[in-house]
């Protein structure tokens, strides 16, 4: 009769995975009317942003999300038309600083109209592969 002997082993399975926390800025003090200029091209307001140095962007593949607050608390992701107004962004790099930058534009194509208070602008900076 022969013997049959089974071993069983029992594995460990480990998961390390590095994750990199989203970045969050917040204006502060928020864009104050006076801060946005016409575009060359007459058809647009914008205003810059320099974000603090601390603020990293990560790559081409990460998120940019970026949300105006009109009111006390209330964050509205952009692009988005308020009050009969577009407005759009678009960021890149200077000097290992990142810039922000906030367009906006009548939707009927007319005179750009600067915004009459300031506004709260949010970034969310998300790592992505």
């Amino acid at each position: 009769m022969a013997l049959v002997v089974a071993a069983f082993v029992s594995c460990k399975k480990e998961y390390i995975t590095n994750v990199t926390p989203n970045q969050t800025y917040i204006t502060n003090p928020a864009i104050q009317p006076s801060a946005w200029s016409q575009t060359k091209d007459g058809k647009a307001d914008s205003v810059d942003i320099a974000l603090p140095s601390g603020v990293q962007f990560f790559s081409k593949t990460d998120a940019t999300l970026v949300y105006f607050s009109f009111f006390s608390g209330v964050y509205e992701q952009i692009p988005e038309v308020y009050n009969g107004t577009s407005y759009s962004y678009f960021h890149y790099v200077n000097n290992n600083i990142l810039h922000l930058v906030v367009y906006t534009q009548p939707v009927n194509g007319g005179v750009p109209v600067k915004p009459t208070s300031a506004i709260t602008v949010k970034l969310v900076l998300i790592p992505s592969s």
